[in-house]
């Protein structure tokens, strides 16, 4: 066929070939079949079973532990993590892990166990807040002790709301997960709040424990109390034989149980025998359908609020608490609020409905901290006020006095002078390290009293001068060699009394001045890392005379002497001027700022220069609030002086 018939042809054939494709394989000739092409047939095999985890048979036991005072938590959690068998739910306390690498250590390593499911966290609420009385200060009336005296009605549900899902949130931050048990604060249930809590999908919550494991009747999820492990080996050991030992027998559920220490349950694991006994969370008991028999069902009792409210101090904080959150409210309403300023102004209040005020503030709190609860609350509210750009109404300035004159709260007590044979010894005032009253610490960690001088000192000796200075509290974590890190403190000597004989502007970096009357020689500053001399004369710059060793003098005190030959005259005839000031990582004095920091000082009036003296030693009659509050109409602080009389 030549070329040309093919291509003629082409299109016609490639038409039949479609067309056979399509009705499929030709009938067999002469008879014969075909043998078909069959394709292999491939057997599914059947799935695998699910690989379960080995479980321990017998009886089980639920554990909540609650760390002691004593118990280490990188120690516990490498103990925990030794033992995979075991599950546990725990409360952690506050400031259970340090901020030290083995805090850090044991944080990540009970992260990897919480994740396992091996460890099982509350939820707790930081502030501890008095739930029922916030959402309304009216179930006051439901106390098992009658509230006579009701604040102004304080009823802010939302802030309950707010701060369980703020307390939520930092936990998944925290572990990963969500919770599902709560630690109710104050072991006070009055029920309404329980509403509120199952919100956030909380299946059950847990209270103090008592003599034997409870759970309270006809409330909306369950509430129970854990049996509580009696102390010492023989009791325990009789309490096993009452209570676990027939558990083991008929291999039954007990619990909760609480513990202090992992182990106590290594303990009671030892008498059981190892392996027997199956160590689970609480929440796996508290959310089976029924209730484990084991619980003791107990009816609801009324609780007693009269801690937290019906006292003249407590219902004023409730009235001041009132004042600041309907502000918040304003502001959020006023169609101008700023998100930032608003979100910190929550957080600011929710600080100031910590129950630990109310409760301080009552006769049942410790007397001796209700200054420093009084101003701690007072400083919480006016920076509510500052963070919103509103100004401070006058039933805050009055704080806790009411119908006084101008002030942030309490009236000062006055120092007081006392000689002691030789010794010269003045006293401060208690919890005043607040400046003119409405400074406030700055960030982080800070015991209460840090930078309260309570006395001051003189103490001649043969050869040198001590001055001694007692604080309220005393710590060191710059890890100074003087045993303190947090104050700064001068303190400046007026050897004649002749006025101009001396120098009357501050040591330099230091605001202020002093009388004519009480012009210095002499100044001594000090820190934890020494003490130094400082003399200075009329129309001359101050000179360093000496750099001299500070040594710690008991619990909160520290000391310097002084060779008796660098200073003229004898203690009788001086005057002195002490200032406490907070000290800064470049050994100069820590600002303050109208927002606190981890460097600073809070509480500045906006737009003026704050003097950084948080303390000072005042003689009687005169003020230290009005001593520093004149830098907010633009003058200078005078620095009083005390002598001996």
């Amino acid at each position: 066929m030549t070329l040309f018939r093919i291509v003629r042809w082409a299109p016609a054939l490639a038409s039949l070939a479609l067309l056979a494709a399509c009705l499929g394989p030709m009938p067999p000739r002469d008879g014969r079949p075909t043998v078909p092409v069959v394709p292999p047939v491939v057997t599914p095999e059947p799935p695998l079973p699910p690989v379960e985890a080995p479980r321990a048979e017998g009886p089980r036991v639920g554990v909540l532990w609650i760390p002691g005072p004593r118990v280490d938590a990188l120690t516990s959690a490498e103990y925990l993590a030794q033992r995979s068998s075991w599950r546990v739910t725990a409360v952690f306390p506050d400031k259970f892990f340090s901020e030290h690498e083995r805090g850090r250590r044991a944080k990540t390593l009970f992260q990897a166990l919480v994740s396992s499911k091996q460890v099982d966290v509350v939820l707790t609420l930081p502030h501890r807040p008095m739930m029922p009385l916030l959402m309304d200060t009216e179930n006051a009336r439901l106390s098992e002790s009658t509230v006579e005296a009701r604040p102004p009605r304080f009823a802010r549900p939302e802030d309950v709301l707010e701060q369980l899902d703020l307390a939520r949130a930092a936990h998944r931050r925290r572990w990963r997960v969500s919770p599902t048990g709560l630690a109710l604060p104050w072991d006070v249930v009055v029920g309404p709040e329980l509403s509120l809590v199952s919100r956030f999908k909380l299946r059950w919550a847990v209270l103090p424990a008592s003599a034997a494991a409870q759970v309270l009747e006809d409330t909306r999820l369950p509430v129970v109390r854990p049996a509580r492990l009696p102390v010492g080996t023989a009791a325990r050991k009789a309490w096993f034989r009452s209570t676990l030992e027939p558990l083991v027998k008929s291999s039954g559920t007990y619990g909760p149980l609480q513990v202090e220490a992992l182990e106590d349950v290594a303990a009671l694991d030892a008498l059981a025998g190892p392996g027997r006994v199956q160590w689970v969370p609480v929440g796996e008991l508290l959310t089976e359908d029924p209730l484990p028999a084991c619980l003791e069902r107990v009816p609801p009792t009324a609780p007693d609020l009269s801690p937290w409210i019906g006292e003249p101090e407590e219902n004023r904080a409730w009235e001041l608490l009132g004042l600041a959150r309907q502000a918040i409210a304003d502001y959020e309403n006023s169609g101008n609020a700023g998100m930032n300023a608003l979100d910190l102004a929550k957080k600011e209040i929710h600080a100031a409905e910590d129950g630990r005020v109310f409760f301080e503030l009552g006769s049942e709190g410790n007397a001796d901290r209700g200054g420093d609860v009084r101003r701690e609350f007072l400083a919480t509210l006016n920076q509510v006020y500052r963070l919103m750009e509103r100004p401070l109404p006058p039933e805050v300035r009055q704080g806790f006095a009411r119908g006084a004159s101008a002030g942030h709260g309490e009236t000062e007590p006055d120092g007081s002078f006392e000689r002691d044979g030789a010794v010269l010894r003045w006293r401060d005032a208690r919890s005043d390290d607040r400046g003119p009253g409405d400074y406030f610490y700055p960030t982080g960690s800070h015991p209460a009293g840090s930078w309260d001088l309570r006395a001051f000192e003189v103490r001649p000796n043969a050869g040198a001068i001590t001055f001694y200075y007692e604080f309220t509290a005393l710590t060191n974590p710059g890890r100074a060699p003087g045993g303190f890190s947090l104050p700064l403190v001068d303190t400046y000597i007026d050897i004649n009394r002749s006025s101009g004989a001396g120098a009357q502007d501050l040591l330099t970096g230091r605001p202020g001045l002093v009388e004519a009357t009480d012009a210095w020689e002499y100044a001594l500053t000090i820190d934890g890392w020494g003490a130094r001399l400082v003399r200075s004369a009329l129309g001359e710059a101050p000179k360093l005379l000496a750099t001299l060793a500070v040594k710690r003098a008991g619990p909160g005190a520290f000391a310097v002497d002084v060779p008796a030959g660098a200073l003229r005259g004898s203690p009788e005839a001086w005057s002195f001027g002490v200032a406490v000031m907070g000290r800064g990582a470049d050994g100069r004095p820590l600002p303050v700022a109208v927002d606190p920091a981890p460097a600073a000082f809070g509480g500045a009036a906006p737009e003026r220069a704050a003097p950084p003296y948080i303390d000072l030693l005042t003689p009687p009659g005169v003020s230290q609030r009005r001593t520093l509050g004149v830098y907010k109409f633009g003058q200078d602080v005078t620095l009083p002086f005390v002598r001996a009389e």
